[in-house]
């Protein structure tokens, strides 16, 4: 019973509302039929719409007609209801985001019907004034060069409605301008003067990104991998003696800690890389791919030649020189001198002799020589392998 109290007022309401509706519509029948030049998705849209509230209507009377509960007025309730969703589904899915899109073309167009609505109520209005001009016997007498004025003034007005209609006429057409980027006009001063200034100045090579000189590779293969060596030994000096920070170490003993089965310990580098990576794996759920056979030699190679002059924790690289290049530098002897050819037999005429040896400086020199012949012949040995 209170369902059909409450689909009575509904019926009610809407029947007055589409009879308010309908007072308000012109008697002429040409207005409701769309128009010629309209925009045929609002046409659409008008129609979903209407068919939309007939169906609601409709239901609304099939609910109120159901006291008996026969099978076919159900039957065409389930129809109704169908047709009701379907047209919701135009109206939501199909009509809406297609309006949404041509919301700018639709604003133009509404906006140029508009103006040509005020440039017709202007033009009766002026139409009018010129009327109420006309009446008046004394503008000429009064004013002789009222003709001219009044030409002039018809020319101006003509002019104003072209420029209207041109106007209105352009009003839909797209606008390139918006496209373009809204440049500051102080920034573009800014540039103007400073180019100015630029250009009354000396010149000024033109700013390209820093390179550094080419250099031969086998000075280059050579330095870096003692600098690095260097750089590495400070970095765990300042750390271990220097920082007061606390830092955290692994377990003696751990597998963290322990490479090449005992026979060496991984640097602090080392840990921070392994540590990278598991870091990496853990966050990513991925494992990364372990070393092959070649880089794993590679590496074997590399940290040999870096342990080759590291003994008790310090890098000795270049001491064996130290005392030639000390000296080069205070003697000036070099192979150009006179004298060059006496040295270089009485050199190796102590390398070769038997018995001991008379001071310390042979015996270091012997050694570096040595040194530099079995460092020679490892580093052909890696460059094949490699």
């Amino acid at each position: 019973m209170a369902a059909d109290d409450s689909a009575t007022g509904l019926l009610t309401a809407l029947t007055s509302a589409l009879q308010l509706a309908t007072s308000t519509f012109p008697d002429d029948e040409a207005q409701f039929l769309p128009p010629s030049e309209g925009i045929s998705l609002l046409d659409i849209k008008n129609d979903l719409l209407l068919s939309y509230l007939q169906n609601l209507t409709f239901l609304i009377l099939l609910r109120l007609r159901q006291g008996d509960g026969s099978h076919g007025h159900q039957d065409v309730g389930a129809e109704v209801v169908n047709t009701l969703v379907e047209l919701r589904v135009y109206l939501e899915r199909g009509v809406r985001p297609l309006e949404n899109k041509l919301k700018y073309q639709i604003d133009k167009v509404i906006r140029a019907a508009e103006e040509s609505d005020r440039r017709e109520a202007n033009k009766g209005s002026t139409a009018l004034q010129k009327k109420k001009d006309r009446s008046i016997p004394t503008t000429k007498s009064l004013n002789p060069g009222s003709d001219v004025s009044a030409s002039e003034s018809e020319d101006v007005e003509s002019d104003e409605e072209a420029d209207g209609d041109t106007d209105g006429d352009m009003a839909a057409a797209p606008r390139p301008a918006a496209l373009q980027r809204k440049i500051d006009p102080s920034q573009t001063r800014a540039q103007s003067a400073t180019s100015r200034a630029a250009g009354t100045g000396a010149y000024k090579p033109p700013r390209i990104t820093p390179t550094a000189m080419p250099e031969a590779s086998s000075t280059r293969d050579r330095s870096d991998p003692a600098r690095k060596r260097r750089s590495q030994l400070l970095d765990e000096y300042i750390d271990e003696e220097l920082s007061s920070a606390p830092r955290a170490q692994p377990s003696i003993g751990s597998n963290s800690t322990i490479v090449q089965h005992g026979r060496g310990a991984m640097s602090s580098r080392e840990r921070e890389r392994q540590k990278e990576r598991t870091e990496y794996e853990e966050r990513n759920f991925v494992r990364l791919p372990a070393l092959s056979k070649a880089e794993k030699r590679k590496a074997r190679s590399q940290g040999e030649r870096n342990q080759r002059d590291l003994f008790g924790g310090e890098d000795w690289t270049g001491l064996g020189g130290l005392g030639d290049r000390i000296n080069r530098t205070v003697a000036g002897r070099s192979r150009g001198e006179s004298g060059g050819v006496l040295q270089r037999r009485e050199k190796r005429r102590r390398d070769t002799q038997d018995g001991p040896r008379g001071d310390g400086v042979g015996i270091g020199e012997t050694f570096e020589k040595k040194r530099k012949i079995m460092q020679q012949r490892a580093d052909r040995k890696t460059k094949r392998k490699g």
